[in-house]
C-alpha cells in the first residue's frame, strides 16, 4: 500500500486546495493509500521510518524538496520506493526526475518506474540533489526568492546584485579521496551525484568550483543566471574546475555554512561522501539502461 507523507505547509498551503482532486485521481488510478500530515521539521523522517516498519514499501512525499529530503533520510531499506507529488515552492528533485505537475506525478506513481540513486552524506545528513557553499548559499540565506511576479523578481535581482558585489571569495582546502589536496579561492562550490544530473552517468560525486566571474559575464550575469536556475552555480565565464570523487573534505577560511534544498545543513570543515545507501525513486520515464531497476507495482 502507498503511504503519503503530506506537508500541509508546502506551496504556501496549496495541498489544502488540491486535496480532494488529488485523492480522487489517486483512487481512480488504484493507488490510494494512507495519508499522514507533518506538523513540523523532522516529522517526515519519523513518519517514513514508522511506515516502513509497518510494512509500507512505497513512500510518497507530497510537498517540496525539503519534504523529499526528510523522507529519504527515513528510508533505510532497499526494497522501498520513493515517489514525489511536487507541491512545494522548490521542486528541483521532482523536476530532475521528470515530474513537474501533480497530475503527471499521479500517472508516474501508478506506472511505478524505478531508478536507483546513491545518496550523498554531508556529516550525518543524507541528500540526493545539490549541496552548495559560497555565494549561492549566502544568497539563499539573505534573499527571499520564493515570491513570484515581475515586481518581486526585480526586487530580488537588485538585492542579489548588491549582495554579490559585497561577497568575498573564500579560501578553501579540499581533500579529494584522501589521495590529493588542492587549495583555491572560491566564489561558489557545488556538489551533486552526477547520476542525478544525468541518469546515464555512474553514481559519482561531481564537484564544481568557481572563482568570481570575469568581466564578460560579470556579476550581473551571474545573479541573473542564479535566480533563473539554481541547478548550476558556476557561470561559463568564471574560472571553473570540475572533477569526480567519492569523498571530499572541505575546509574554508572563514568557516561557512553549507546548504541543501534551501536549508542550512552544516558548516565547514565538513566531509561529504557518496554512500552505498541507495534509494529507488519513481521517475517519469524509464531509460533502457535501467530496465533491471523496474519492479512490479505494489498496492
Amino acid at each position: 500500500m502507498y503511504y503519503y507523507v503530506v506537508n500541509p505547509a508546502a506551496g504556501r498551503g496549496q495541498v489544502k486546495n488540491l486535496q480532494d482532486k488529488l485523492r480522487g485521481r489517486l483512487t481512480a488510478l488504484g493507488i490510494q493509500g494512507e495519508w499522514a500530515k507533518t506538523t513540523g521539521p523532522g516529522d517526515a523522517t519519523k513518519m517514513t521510518r514508522a511506515a516502513i516498519a509497518a510494512g509500507h514499501t512505497t513512500i510518497v512525499a507530497v510537498g517540496g524538496d525539503d519534504t523529499v529530503n526528510e523522507v529519504i533520510n527515513g528510508v533505510e531499506r532497499e526494497n522501498v520506493a520513493v515517489g514525489i507529488i511536487p507541491i512545494g515552492t522548490n521542486n528541483r528533485v521532482a523536476t530532475q526526475l521528470g515530474i513537474v505537475q501533480w497530475q503527471q506525478a499521479c500517472e508516474a506513481l501508478a506506472a511505478r518506474r524505478l531508478t536507483p540513486y546513491s545518496l550523498i552524506a554531508a556529516g550525518q545528513k543524507f541528500f540526493l540533489s545539490t549541496l552548495t557553499l559560497g555565494f549561492e548559499t549566502d544568497l539563499d540565506k539573505t534573499i527571499d526568492t520564493a515570491e513570484t511576479g515581475l515586481r518581486a523578481r526585480a526586487k530580488q535581482y537588485t538585492q542579489s546584485l548588491g549582495h554579490a558585489r559585497k561577497f568575498q571569495t573564500l579560501r578553501a582546502k579540499i581533500d579529494v579521496d584522501g589521495q590529493y589536496k588542492l587549495e583555491c579561492d572560491l566564489f561558489t562550490l557545488a556538489i551533486a551525484n552526477q547520476k542525478f544530473l544525468n541518469p546515464l552517468a555512474d553514481n559519482r560525486l561531481i564537484v564544481t568550483i568557481s572563482d568570481r566571474p570575469g568581466a564578460r559575464l560579470g556579476l550581473a550575469g551571474l545573479v541573473w543566471q542564479t535566480l533563473r536556475s539554481r541547478a548550476d552555480a558556476s557561470p561559463s565565464d568564471s574560472a571553473t574546475t570540475r572533477f569526480l570523487a567519492d569523498r571530499v573534505v572541505i575546509e574554508t577560511e572563514p568557516p561557512t555554512g553549507i546548504m541543501v534544498d534551501g536549508k542550512v545543513a552544516g558548516r565547514t570543515p565538513i566531509a561529504i561522501r557518496l554512500t552505498d545507501r541507495r534509494v529507488r525513486f519513481i521517475t517519469e520515464k524509464i531509460i533502457a539502461d535501467f530496465k533491471d531497476a523496474v519492479g512490479p507495482r505494489v498496492n
